[in-house]
């Protein structure tokens, strides 16, 4: 009986294991297609397996990326062509249909890419296409680089209404594949600005946002920032934020954010400390800035306000008390008896 339960207790386990072993494989195969680029002969960076293209002015080219339904149903994909941006965690973003585009911004995608670009294209089951996308260079000679993405994303297949006391939540997934043109092989050096600050509300909670400006067609990588924020005329500081391997896209701009935290903000005038570096650049900022009591008393309203954690000390004072009090009212009465039974 001993051994049978042992085999038992060892063939689950072997069953256990090779579950264990198989689940990375059925979670990678969930995604259910790929993307590629089909790279053209005027690809000039043999490494990368974007679109690194060295282009003409007036050129006329159409790219092609083959998408992979490896599903066992048809498929539907949106594909477009997005402007590259930095988004408020400082990273670039090829994902935002319609980003709002930085003042420095000449010429970017939706300039130079035909409408067709933006479609929505099926695949059969466990089938391969290719899609394609037209672009035609301006007549003027382009400065630097022109960088954006193809943003291929599923299409959600219709599921039945569900009722209000059950919620489905499908997980999407996208692919993007960057696109970097560029008629010159020159590198435009990067450089940052300094524009609005700020006092916002993220999720409740209070942040002090700078906006940094890349005014330049040149990539930034690497991005290491470094901020505080004082009171005027005070090197105390109040609160700080350090982020590094941050990146920003060619002329355009984001919020960094300095969090304040669930404390309420008090109004007054600040300073503004803000280092930042990036492949071998370096900048620094101070600048003075105001927070009204009007953007108090607003944004102090929706605060998230922290929990009140237990007051530990006052439960420990509180008994060591009680337990005195104990003792006394015990020491008391036996004196009482004492004095009794001595009479």
């Amino acid at each position: 009986m001993m051994k049978r339960g042992l085999k038992l207790l060892l063939a689950i386990g072997l069953a256990l294991l090779v579950l264990a072993w198989k689940l990375p494989t059925a979670a990678a195969d969930s995604v259910g297609y790929s993307v590629r680029a089909i790279l053209p002969s005027n690809q000039d960076d043999a490494q990368a397996n974007y679109f690194a293209l060295r282009v003409k002015p007036k050129e006329h080219q159409r790219l092609a990326v083959l998408i992979n339904n490896t599903s066992n149903s048809s498929q539907q994909y949106l594909v477009s062509v997005n402007q590259a941006v930095t988004n408020d965690n400082g990273v670039i973003d090829y994902s935002q249909l319609k980003p709002k585009l930085d003042s420095s911004l000449k010429v970017g995608t939706k300039d130079i890419f035909t409408k067709g670009s933006n479609q929505k294209v099926t695949v059969p089951a466990n089938t391969q296409k290719r899609v394609y996308l037209t672009y035609t260079m301006p007549a003027e000679r382009l400065r630097g680089i022109i960088l954006g993405g193809v943003y291929v994303e599923q299409v959600p297949s219709k599921t039945p209404k569900k009722s209000a006391a059950k919620i489905l939540l499908n997980n999407a997934f996208a692919y993007a594949i960057g696109i970097r043109l560029r008629e010159s092989p020159l590198t435009i050096v990067p450089d940052m600005q300094l524009h609005q600050i700020q006092a916002v509300q993220i999720n409740r909670r209070n942040f002090i946002t700078a906006n940094l400006q890349n005014p330049q067609p040149g990539i930034m990588q690497k991005l290491t920032i470094n901020a505080r924020v004082t009171k005027v005329n005070s090197n105390q500081t109040l609160i700080r934020q350090q982020q590094a391997n941050l990146g920003m896209a060619p002329n355009s701009n984001f919020n960094f954010g300095i969090p304040w935290g669930n404390q309420n903000l008090p109004a007054g005038r600040y300073t503004l400390h803000l280092a930042a570096k990036a492949d071998g650049q370096n900048w620094q900022f101070a600048r003075n800035f105001t927070i009204a009591n009007k953007t108090v008393r607003r944004l102090n309203k929706t605060v998230l306000t922290p929990a009140k954690q237990p007051n530990y000390w006052l439960y420990a004072l509180l008994g060591l008390l009680i337990a005195m009090l104990l003792a006394i009212i015990g020491y008391l009465l036996y004196r009482n008896r004492r004095e009794k039974s001595a009479k």
